[in-house]
């Protein structure tokens, strides 16, 4: 003979196992998941860009041993070699140098520069062995640099000084 607490208690695991549960487990998972299933700005596959700085030398004899990568503008059909000083992430000093530099000899370019045409310019332009300090934009899935700006380490922009 059964008794009324155990049919009760049997609705009961049943209510719990197969509504509650996948709701809580639903939850977990979404919480542990950037949103449109990425690994987060640093992942392969990440169409979400970061701001990054690269510090080096463009078109050197690059001493061995030293991180080299490939610079490739595509208005211009040109590519550089830079070697590499310094490679940080500007807003988010947790993504480190690997991260940024985890594709790195993959490909023919290991970084595709766009942007304005005076920035572009500046890297077409340089005399070999120039230091550049590059910022941008980086998006990791199809490896391009939207630049924000280029500057000649070392040097200031001449200003003139009217008395």
């Amino acid at each position: 003979m059964r008794t009324p607490y155990c049919s009760q208690f049997f609705w009961f695991v049943t209510y719990c196992v197969f509504v509650l549960s996948p709701l809580y487990f639903s939850s977990l998972v979404s919480a542990q998941v950037p949103p449109g299933g990425m690994d987060g700005a640093t992942s392969d596959a990440s169409r979400t860009p970061f701001k990054i700085k690269l510090t080096g030398f463009l078109n050197t004899q690059p001493e061995e041993g030293s991180k080299v990568l490939k610079l490739g503008i595509n208005s211009f059909g040109e590519t550089y070699q830079f070697e590499l000083i310094k490679a940080e992430a500007v807003d988010d000093k947790q993504i480190g140098e690997m991260a940024i530099l985890q594709q790195v000899g993959k490909y023919a370019v290991d970084f595709d520069l766009v942007g304005p045409r005076n920035l572009l310019s500046k890297v077409g332009q340089a005399e070999p062995g120039t230091p550049l300090t590059i910022i941008g934009f980086f998006t990791q899935r199809n490896r391009k640099l939207q630049l924000e700006s280029i500057d000649v380490v070392g040097l200031k922009e001449s200003q003139d000084v009217v008395e």
